[in-house]
């Protein structure tokens, strides 16, 4: 009988186009090649997710609703006392941070205990009643408070994603509202992740983050990148099209806007045959944009096939972020050459030189793209570094989940 394996995810796999979606799909279809059984809780509060679930699986897709109707005093007096405790400690954390930390920390940090639904903590209590799991793996360290269901037998996987600690920060320093994000104090991250026995970090600068927030403690802390395999998609779009893929994530549209005042003008002035093709949920804010200087907006697509067949030269311009942008990984795992700033590039810095290019000087993105068109990016030599590269990175990965699971 094979051995079991539970993940945990605020995220529905399926339709999987944005990158976190896409890392833990990859994540749970490696894990049933390796020879596990897994089953699928889905903690987000959709009322339905897509039935594609139960056949992608090979084990049980949970149930994961809980209704919406307000817990009754009278009915389940026990539930509804325990909502209204975690209620009191929410708006008690609120005013302990702006005491003791700031105001922008009370407004744009959240406490532990509002990601803590009490209906779904005990929905999934049940739904694993005398089951035996060798594994339970965890996506955000926000959630993490679902390991106290599992005995010492169960290892314990925290998929971080992303640092949280005060990540509302990176829109307040540019004049920006925080949007709704996981953002956490430094010592509330540190008791989400203390929760696990191993955690998964993007990056190896989270991963350098996270043992410093655990030193001394017997926590493994390994530095797990997307699993994205390479294949090629070849072009048959214009030699001097350029391709942004990305979320309506406002840090992504805060790049474009970058790339359009500080970048496209002056390379569509001197290439006016040349066009720059934005696609994704970014695109839902194309009014933010003029459309009349060789800009177009493709919109959402269905497959890689469909969008990476557009163009082989990539940008990715965030200005700010955290963790590994995978939409970077991604367009290299496609045999595309990347244009990217440093933080676009943050954790790929081994793919420099083999297909990626960053730089933070507007000016020297304007002479990459500009000699770009005029010679041969789409190389054999250069195609073979980056292939290279990026079944370099699978295999390390593929190592550091076996590893997790000894």
């Amino acid at each position: 009988m094979a051995e079991k394996i539970l993940i945990v995810s605020p995220i529905a796999l399926i339709p999987y186009h944005s990158g976190n979606r896409k890392r833990i799909r990859t994540v749970c279809s490696e894990l049933m090649k390796m020879g596990y059984e897994l089953d699928f809780f889905y903690t987000g509060f959709d009322d339905n997710i897509d039935p594609q679930h139960d056949l992608f699986f090979n084990g049980r897709v949970l149930q994961y609703q809980t209704g919406n109707d307000k817990t009754s005093l009278t009915e389940n007096p026990f539930l509804r006392i325990s909502e209204v405790k975690n209620g009191i400690k929410i708006k008690w954390q609120k005013l302990l941070r702006g005491i003791f930390d700031s105001f922008d920390s009370a407004r744009y940090n959240k406490s532990l205990a509002e990601y803590k639904n009490i209906r779904k903590y005990r929905l999934l209590q049940s739904e694993i009643f005398d089951v035996k799991y060798k594994a339970v793996i965890i996506n955000y360290s926000v959630y993490s408070f679902y390991f106290k269901l599992f005995d010492q037998h169960t290892k314990k996987i925290l998929d971080t994603h992303d640092c949280l600690t005060n990540r509302y920060r990176l829109f307040l320093k540019n004049g920006k509202i925080p949007i709704e994000w996981y953002s956490l104090r430094y010592h509330d991250e540190k008791r989400a992740v203390s929760m696990s026995d191993i955690v998964w970090a993007i990056t190896a600068e989270e991963k350098n983050h996270y043992m410093g927030m655990l030193k001394n403690r017997s926590i493994e802390v390994l530095n797990l990148r997307h699993l994205v395999p390479f294949r090629h998609i070849p072009s048959n779009g214009p030699k001097k099209r350029v391709l942004l893929i990305g979320s309506d994530n406002r840090l992504n549209v805060d790049g474009l806007h970058w790339f359009t005042n500080q970048v496209w003008p002056y390379v569509y002035s001197k290439n006016p045959d040349s066009e720059l093709m934005v696609a994704g949920s970014i695109c839902n804010s194309k009014d933010e944009f003029k459309q009349d200087t060789g800009i177009t907006f493709y919109g959402r697509y269905e497959n890689e096939d469909e969008i990476y067949s557009m163009a082989d030269i990539c940008i990715n311009p965030m200005q700010d972020g955290t963790g590994l942008k995978i939409k970077t990984l991604e367009a290299l795992a496609h045999g595309k050459w990347v244009i990217s700033t440093f933080e676009g590039g943050a954790g790929l810095n081994d793919m420099i030189g083999k297909g990626l290019y960053c730089s933070d000087d507007p000016k020297e993105w304007i002479e990459s793209l500009n000699n770009s068109f005029v010679e041969k990016n789409d190389t054999v030599q250069r195609i073979a570094k980056t292939k290279k590269a990026i079944e370099q990175i699978y295999s390390d990965n593929l190592k550091i989940i076996d590893q997790s699971l000894k």
